[in-house]
């Protein structure tokens, strides 16, 4: 097991570009859970650098090392001329163990048909497969990334995307931290920070209730009057919930939910109705919400246009 301290140092390390990090990094500031995440075969060594860490004596750039016969080690020479040996443990650089970290991640959600992780981008996006949460019918698609928040790693996973399309709805796990993500909704995907869903028992295992709850309820930012599931399945306006099942509900909804993201919330009301599919008696709102009446909550409708408002 690794504490929630051991498992954001985990997913800081996950972000950087080479998932690796120095020894003496480790031992000079993180030796306690440092000591917990190599123990866990979180991180394994990867080659050394021949680079010291920051010296004051050197003006705080690294130095480098040289082999000397004489001391049987690396080490440098101080301005004073004197032999400063650095150790061997502080030589070493680690390196996220990757297939661990993913299992770990998934230790507590049920995979359907247990195939090995696909790499989808090469050391930055996974295929997992199906999984199974609390209180949905069917599996739902997961894919597991790193460092969203770089727009080169971004644009491969956008790229991945489009040669696999979401079928409806995908969870994708990501460490980047929440307020690194982009902020703009991406189509059919729910992209959640393993932080936000971890279990405070094993900070690297995502919880199937917290993630289910998440993708049940979506995120809503302070300064954000409203936001929507991937899914399209319920939108949150204001604080309150709203849920909608039929496919035709959910596209006028996605539809208007876009607009008003984009900043040109007024729409054509027949144009919605067309994008949503829907047949040519169904030429209002009104006939494609019937039954229910509380989407006059949010949506307004003048004059043959119709809008969010919130």
């Amino acid at each position: 097991m690794i504490d929630q301290a051991a498992a954001r140092l985990m997913l800081t390390i996950a972000e950087t570009p080479g998932a690796r990090i120095a020894g003496s990094v480790l031992s000079d500031f993180h030796p306690k859970h440092g000591r917990q995440l190599i123990e866990a075969n979180l991180l394994m060594p990867q080659g050394e650098t021949l680079a010291a860490p920051l010296d004051l004596d050197h003006d705080d750039e690294p130095v480098r090392l040289i082999w000397s016969g004489e001391h049987g080690g690396y080490g440098y020479y101080s301005p004073a001329a004197d032999w400063v040996p650095v150790p061997p443990d502080r030589l070493n650089i680690f390196a996220v163990n990757m297939p661990v970290l993913l299992a770990r991640m998934l230790t507590q959600l049920e995979i359907v048909g247990g195939k090995e992780p696909l790499a989808l981008v090469p050391d930055a996006v996974w295929e997992i497969g199906n999984v199974r949460l609390p209180g949905r019918g069917k599996p739902v698609p997961l894919w597991i990334a790193r460092r969203l928040s770089d727009p080169a790693c971004w644009a491969a996973f956008v790229a991945a995307t489009q040669l696999r399309p979401a079928p409806g709805l995908r969870i994708v796990l990501c460490t980047t931290p929440t307020v690194r993500l982009p902020k703009k909704m991406f189509e059919g995907h729910e992209i959640v920070s393993v932080g936000d869903v971890a279990d405070h028992a094993d900070g690297i295992a995502v919880d199937p209730a917290l993630l289910a709850a998440r993708i049940t309820t979506g995120t809503l930012p302070a300064d954000v009057p409203i936001s929507m599931s991937a899914d399209g399945g319920s939108v949150t306006v204001r604080g309150k919930r709203y849920t909608f099942t039929g496919p035709k509900q959910r596209a006028i909804i996605r539809h208007l939910y876009e607009a008003w993201e984009n900043g040109e919330p007024e729409c054509l009301t027949d144009a919605v109705l067309e994008a949503a599919d829907c047949a040519n008696s169904v030429n209002t709102l009104t006939k494609a919400f019937s039954g229910r009446k509380d989407w006059q909550e949010f949506i307004k409708v003048e004059g043959g246009r119709c809008w969010i408002q919130c």
